[in-house]
């Protein structure tokens, strides 16, 4: 896997560097995301201006983080399993993520501007983690996209899986400890894991007036937390058929990993607050592994 390089990215918000990306311990990589306060926004980020604190109100608070990216790897035209070993430090602020994912090779452009766009785009988020949510594990499966009249852009056609870490019936928060990430295809669905446990779907999204909750909120499992009423996925109820499930798996593979960090930039989802505090955060990688049926 290799370090990306994108400056300026998320209109300027953050950069990914290749510095922030390092071996720890002669044996993890570790991804790095750090606050600068700097003039103006796409000014270089560096040692410089890197700070924990505030900025000052005559600064613009960015971000750096790593990114890795593996070559294009996974044949999604056949049965594979992946998996990854990750440990988040969370830094204690708000408006932070960790993202561990595969993608095809078809774009979001033409689904973003085209009112008649329906493109096999392909995204398997096998880890979201965000710091509003500690306890929680969200996966997701997005098998193609469209244009959204509703909000003028893209939107994707997704099964989302939620899993809540309970421990003794208790919502425990996934930070701070090793777990293994894993997905399956076994070429009909996709199916994710959180330390061998499913994760289950928890909604789907078909089009932009067709939203299903999936959750039964009238009962509890036996770890205490809401059970799904379906634990797997089904492309028919996305209204996919074959053929562009077909193009989203095997004509826009092979896929490749996406390993990264965010420090969230729109208010909606609780971005950190420049006038606060903002330690250094880690996420350090073990291993990643894909087993690819021949």
């Amino acid at each position: 896997m290799a370090a990306r390089l994108i400056p300026n990215h998320l209109d300027s918000h953050l950069s990914y560097l290749p510095g922030n990306i390092a071996l720890v311990e002669n044996k993890y990589i570790q991804i790095t995301t750090r606050r600068h306060c700097v003039a103006r926004q796409g000014d270089p980020l560096t040692d410089q201006n890197f700070t924990t604190g505030p900025c000052p109100a005559n600064k613009v608070a960015q971000y750096s983080s790593g990114r890795l990216e593996s070559g294009q790897i996974v044949d999604g035209g056949k049965p594979f399993r992946a998996e990854i070993r990750a440990k988040i430090n969370w830094n204690g602020s708000r408006g932070m993520r960790t993202a561990l994912w595969l993608r095809n090779s078809e774009t979001l452009q033409n689904c973003g501007s085209n009112p008649a766009a329906n493109d096999p785009y392909g995204e398997l988020d096998i880890l979201e983690w965000y710091s509003s949510a500690r306890a929680y594990a969200w996966s997701s499966t997005h098998a193609s996209c469209f244009y959204s009249h509703k909000r003028g852009t893209w939107r994707t056609r997704v099964f989302a899986h939620r899993l809540e870490q309970h421990i003794n019936r208790q919502a425990t928060p996934l930070d701070g400890d090793w777990h293994v990430w894993a997905i399956e295809f076994d070429g009909q669905k996709v199916r994710y894991y959180l330390d061998g446990k499913l994760i289950p779907v928890s909604h789907y999204t078909v089009d932009d007036n067709t939203t299903v909750d999936v959750i039964d909120r009238n009962r509890t499992d036996e770890s205490g937390g809401y059970p799904s009423t379906m634990p797997d996925e089904d492309f028919a109820k996305l209204n996919v058929n074959r053929q562009m499930l077909d193009q989203v798996f095997r004509a826009k593979g092979p896929w490749y990993f996406i390993l990264n960090d965010y420090a969230e930039w729109e208010d909606k989802l609780d971005p950190p607050r420049p006038t606060d505090p903002f330690p250094v955060q880690t996420t350090l990688i073990d291993y990643v592994r894909l087993y690819q049926k021949n």
